[in-house]
């Protein structure tokens, strides 16, 4: 009886130890989740994010919050989430040209967005569209190269962010047009520029882009994006307008440290795609020239490694020095 009694109570010490000691995931998020952020608050991709947080304290119950880590093309931010506790209690919204084209862009990065860094979901995609000054006698993307080539070597063109130098470097090689690269600062001093002629044409993201569009400043000839954005439905992508392999589409996710649970993953892919199939953020999309672009963990890290290589093939194209 006495044996009995004690394999008894070991056995209800045992099954309470067990429910103390489950894992604190199988209750996640039980206490606030951080959200990193390469860029400064205020902008596009600020907006974007806190909008996500935003609902993802709806969706989940839990408490979330954007940490803006800000500095080196989102090198910062990427370094602080490779180094965090993968428990899913620090997570990263980034790009693809962070998370891409860091890696051919800068020397000796101290972490790497394969191995150290787990994709969760995709989100949306935001493509760059090809501008020209408003008195420029070209209309779409077969004029364009035409006169660009008349030029006869002395053509160029402006970037200031990664997403537009891949564009305009995959534009130029596709359409063998030898051109000059000037690189800036800000994307308004490459408008700037371009509106007084002093370039030929610039990529720009769409949501700016439109706007100078709408006030005849500027001329959008063409989309760098593999489909037409809602925003500017009008705009042909590079390859409607001929040039296939002048694509390049600027993409967003969601991701964690490498090691972080499966199911920690899974729960996150689940909230982060219910909201952004929620109506109210496609139509949120719209006013930030964005798209729709749900995913999974696997399909996401697929469209990495594809980007990579695109990014390897325009630092090398570019004649690029890694910084």
């Amino acid at each position: 009886m006495n044996l009995f009694i004690t394999r008894f109570a070991a056995a209800i010490v045992t099954l309470a130890a067990a429910q103390i000691t489950t894992p604190a995931h199988a209750e996640y998020p039980d206490r606030p989740v951080k959200v990193v952020l390469g860029l400064a608050a205020g902008g596009g991709a600020d907006m974007m994010t806190r909008w996500y947080v935003d609902k993802l304290r709806e969706v989940s119950g839990g408490t979330f919050f954007v940490e803006n880590k800000v500095g080196a093309s989102g090198n910062i931010a990427a370094d602080t989430l490779a180094k965090s506790k993968p428990d899913g209690y620090t997570l990263m919204f980034a790009a693809s040209a962070s998370q891409a084209g860091n890696r051919y862009l800068y020397k000796n990065l101290p972490f790497d967005s394969v191995r150290d860094i787990q994709p969760i979901t995709t989100f949306a995609q935001l493509g760059f569209v090809l501008l020209v000054n408003a008195e420029t006698p070209v209309k779409n993307i077969p004029e364009l190269t035409k006169y660009l080539q008349a030029k006869n070597g002395k053509a160029t063109y402006g970037w200031a962010v990664t997403s537009a130098i891949a564009s305009s470097v995959l534009y130029v090689t596709a359409a063998n047009i030898p051109a000059v690269q000037v690189g800036y600062k800000t994307t308004a001093a490459a408008v700037s520029d371009l509106m007084a002629n002093q370039i030929d044409f610039a990529f720009v993201d769409i949501v700016y882009a439109s706007g100078l569009a709408k006030q005849g400043k500027v001329k959008m000839i063409a989309n760098s994006a593999d489909r037409r954005a809602s925003s500017a439905p009008d705009i042909p992508t590079m390859a409607e307008s001929g040039l296939p392999d002048a694509t390049q589409t600027p993409w967003w996710a969601v991701w964690a440290p490498r090691g972080t649970p499966p199911e920690i993953i899974a729960r996150l892919e689940k909230w982060v795609n219910q909201i952004t199939a929620m109506p109210e953020t496609q139509a949120f999309f719209i006013t930030q020239g964005a798209d729709p672009l749900p995913g999974t963990p696997e399909g996401t890290e697929i469209k990495l490694l594809e980007s990579m290589k695109t990014w390897e093939r325009v630092v090398t194209l570019a004649k690029i020095e890694p910084q």
